[in-house]
């Protein structure tokens, strides 16, 4: 009698193993992925459902597993990049092991969404593919334990190729007549009109219209006709300015006169100083000194007798 109950003992205990294994196998989890390529700085979440509850009568009620990602890849997940589903609740999650926890005070009995978890990458990463895996999952049903195959989401990191842009080419103003340098344009021919300025520049990666605008010493526009003086300002494109010298107009008239000559003489004689642009004007055979023979330049063109070229 005693060898059948031990018999009888050992069957019901195969039946029951038995019915658990059957449960085991029939009951599934899947990891599903918002996205499976990810660059960068950006997120992916995994949505754990569970499905084929053939042989769930009583209702899941508490679940366990373990998740496991590339730390290199991604940020630290935290207790807040988690959300339960359907009714799912009280999730606790262990940062150092990567295992989760959670109930349903309902059971669960039809095949559903249980939590979602959000990983994000770090800023920069290598491409590659990795898996997110959601493992060692148990379930219960209040008087069992049952455990579940891993499931994982494969995703693809993508490296970023970021073409550099191309830097913009620097805005250029050149002269074959004309002294450009410091901020200056110098050399300029009296009685030059503005058309007759552009006509002796070249530029280079000016794309803005119009390519120069002209002001007089005043700061008033000139037009095409406009005389050029001492003093008249350029801006050409996004990022030049330039100051305009014309060749002995140290009154800024745009011409040589009798009262530049008058200036010029004052300065020499140490009685009123020419500085600045007026002091560059004045340098009018191009010696970089100022002197009488600059006085003798003035008055021959005024008496027509030299020509400035």
């Amino acid at each position: 009698m005693k060898k059948k109950v031990i018999i009888l003992t050992g069957l019901i205990a195969l039946i029951l193993l038995a019915s658990n294994l059957l449960a085991a196998a029939n009951l599934k989890a899947q990891a599903k992925a918002s996205t499976n390529e990810l660059k960068g700085g950006e997120e992916v979440t995994i949505t754990l459902n569970f499905s084929e509850y053939q042989q769930i009568k009583d209702g899941l009620n508490a679940y366990q597993a373990t998740l496991e990602y590339n730390k290199d890849i991604f940020e630290e997940v935290k207790q807040e990049d988690f959300q339960c589903l359907n009714d799912w609740e009280k999730l606790q999650y262990n940062q150092a092991t990567g295992e989760f926890v959670a109930i349903k005070k309902v059971g669960s009995t039809e095949p559903e969404d249980i939590v979602s978890v959000t990983l994000r990458t770090k800023p920069v990463v290598k491409a590659k593919t990795t898996e997110i895996k959601i493992k060692d999952i148990i379930t219960s049903e209040g008087e069992r334990d049952i455990a579940i195959a891993e499931t994982k989401a494969t995703i693809n990191i993508i490296e970023e190729q970021t073409e550099k842009p191309e830097e913009p080419k620097p805005e250029k103003i050149t002269s074959t007549k004309y002294t450009i340098a410091g901020g200056y344009i110098e050399r300029i021919l009296p009685n030059t009109t503005v058309a007759q300025f552009k006509e002796n520049v070249t530029l280079e990666n000016v794309t803005t219209n119009p390519q120069i605008i002209f002001t007089d010493h005043e700061g008033m526009p000139l037009a095409e006709d406009g005389i050029i003086t001492t003093g008249t300002q350029i801006k050409v494109g996004k990022t030049l300015q330039f100051t305009l010298v014309v060749i002995g107009d140290t009154d800024s008239d745009g011409e040589i006169g009798i009262n530049d000559i008058a200036e010029l003489k004052l300065h020499l004689l140490d009685l009123t100083a020419l500085e600045g642009i007026k002091l560059k004007a004045a340098d009018v055979d191009g010696s970089m000194e100022i002197d009488i023979n600059d006085i003798a330049q003035m008055k021959l063109i005024l008496l027509d007798l030299l020509k400035l070229e």
